[in-house]
């Protein structure tokens, strides 16, 4: 990180394990994003990662979301891989029912 550049122009270096909640699972697990090269690997990851292969890519079962610095609660792809790289601070599998987007 740039220690001389104005606060406003500082990037933040990506979190490196960025934690991984699934609703109705108590256990909290975490996903290493600088060894993946996108959002493809990242659902295939999260796939493998709470066993169900195959049930985050048409979204009718789960819907993956993360969340960023300000809280705020988004789909995961809506933002440009780099850009979700840097912001992203924690990411939540939660039922399409319980999802409204």
């Amino acid at each position: 990180m740039d220690e001389d550049a104005p606060p406003q122009k500082r990037l933040k270096a990506p979190e490196v394990a960025i934690k991984v909640q699934m609703q109705g699972i108590a256990v909290v697990r975490a996903v290493n994003l600088t060894t993946l090269d996108g959002y493809d690997q990242l659902v295939d990851e999260l796939e493998k990662m709470f066993d169900i292969k195959g049930q985050l890519q048409n979204k009718n079962k789960w819907v993956v979301l993360y969340a960023d610095d300000d809280g705020d609660t988004i789909l995961v792809g809506d933002e440009p891989w780099p850009e979700f790289c840097q912001v992203v601070r924690r990411i939540l599998i939660c039922s399409s029912q319980a999802v409204h987007y």
